[in-house]
């Protein structure tokens, strides 16, 4: 159900790594196990390696430091713990996530309360897209990225480790086919400091276990 900007240092493995991407974003219930590593979708099937590169730590974009923006106050990353969304009354503990060693798939929370950050991407508050994702439902009922779709422009996102709070601002949310998410988006590299939630969303098709699409709400770091 979720997804990535990565610290590895191998195309092949970054290869599966994408891959496992789109069985995040394809996972909406609790216990599918089921991966499909070399499903990649087009945009990113069709990709040079040195493109796909790209998406490792050691290569993402520099800010020269002439050129940038003094900043208006120190920014630090954190690792997150906690998230609260005042607009839709989420608090929810963050747990960090890898990959599962026997699917090369992400490892997804097996409740539908606790909310995943991706721990090989991005910290929230670093240059990147952090990405952090929970299920909207289960097989009790909803779940805690239930309202989601509700958010909206200007809304504000609330990550903390315990001791400092980050805030982030809702800039736009997009649903995309289940299999046509764009990965480059959501987890690529950026010079700006961005959250991206993500949950399922459209119909659920029980065939499949599936929903039909994926809703992801973009944010930045309020300046502070």
């Amino acid at each position: 159900m979720e997804c990535v900007a990565l610290r590895h240092k191998n195309n092949s493995r970054l290869l599966a790594i994408l891959g496992s991407l789109l069985v995040i974003l394809t996972a909406c219930t609790p216990n599918i196990q089921e991966v499909a590593t070399n499903n990649l979708p087009p945009e990113s099937t069709n990709a040079p390696a040195e493109e796909i590169a790209s998406f490792t730590e050691e290569s993402k974009p520099s800010v020269n430091k002439s050129d940038a923006e003094p900043e208006k106050s120190p920014v630090t990353d954190i690792t997150p713990t906690r998230l609260t969304i005042p607009a839709i009354s989420v608090d929810a503990e963050v747990k960090p996530y890898g990959l599962n060693e026997d699917t090369g798939a992400m490892a997804v929370p097996e409740d539908g309360e606790t909310v995943a950050w991706f721990e090989p991407g991005t910290k929230p508050g670093a240059r990147g897209n952090a990405v952090l994702a929970a299920h909207v439902d289960d097989y009790t009922g909803p779940a805690i990225f239930f309202d989601l779709k509700e958010l909206e422009v200007g809304d504000e996102i609330h990550v903390e480790d315990g001791e400092e709070t980050l805030t982030f601002v809702v800039t736009r949310k997009e649903a995309y086919p289940y299999d046509a998410a764009p990965i480059r988006s959501i987890f690529g590299p950026t010079s700006n400091r961005q959250l991206n939630l993500i949950t399922c969303t459209g119909l659920y098709d029980r065939k499949t276990n599936n929903h039909q699409e994926r809703l992801v709400i973009y944010s930045e770091l309020k300046e502070t």
